[in-house]
């Protein structure tokens, strides 16, 4: 759309099993035409980044923005990064405008790098730019919902160490079985740490 008014400049109709992903190259070569020789910025959603869309932009000389794909930034990643290093934003949101300062969401950056692999080992890897964003007020809410599995597969992770060895779980394996279901429907697998042992005569037990 263009910026006054927000008249379309350019729109196309899918059948609907069209995959959104599937069409960002074909937008991108629509509007050059449209534009000629200017430059300009595709700003997209997740779905632009996959590797046959970036291939093109990076080969057309586009520039980019769009959020990285929850699923391609493992959580190994941001536990590895130092928020010290990054660097503090001077921005209020307008809710915390009248709060006092100590009291305000604070958001630091980070300039890092996204890579994306082709689906043969002989493409090339491509990097890109990548801007991570910490806010202080998305931290604390991540941290409540997180407590509040983690309380939950505690619960339920205390009662089957209760069972073990019991009727229903007689045996390690359906320990470990019943581990991995509770973890996965809480989401807390990268949180734990769990020894399922068996005494001489074969009964186990979960700590």
């Amino acid at each position: 759309m263009a910026a006054e008014g927000s008249i379309p400049l350019h729109a196309r109709v899918f059948d609907d099993p069209a995959a959104e992903v599937s069409q960002i190259v074909g937008a991108m070569k629509d509007l050059r035409t449209m534009a000629g020789p200017c430059d300009f910025l595709m700003v997209a959603d997740s779905n632009l980044v996959s590797y046959a869309n970036v291939t093109a932009l990076l080969a057309a000389g586009v520039q980019f923005v769009a959020p990285a794909p929850a699923a391609q930034v493992r959580g190994e990643v941001y536990a590895a990064l130092d928020l010290e290093q990054a660097s503090i934003v001077d921005w209020v949101p307008d809710r915390d405008a009248d709060k006092p300062a100590e009291q305000r969401e604070s958001y630091r950056v980070l300039e890092y790098t996204h890579t994306l692999r082709g689906p043969r080992k002989s493409d090339p890897v491509l990097t890109v730019r990548r801007i991570l964003v910490h806010s202080t007020a998305n931290a604390a809410g991540q941290q409540a919902a997180r407590d509040k599995r983690l309380a939950k597969a505690t619960e339920e992770l205390n009662k089957l160490a209760g069972s073990a060895g019991g009727r229903h779980y007689k045996s390690a394996e359906k320990i470990i079985a019943r581990v991995g279901v509770i973890t996965s429907k809480r989401r807390v697998t990268s949180c734990l740490r769990y020894h399922v042992t068996e005494d001489d005569s074969g009964v186990p037990a979960l700590e």
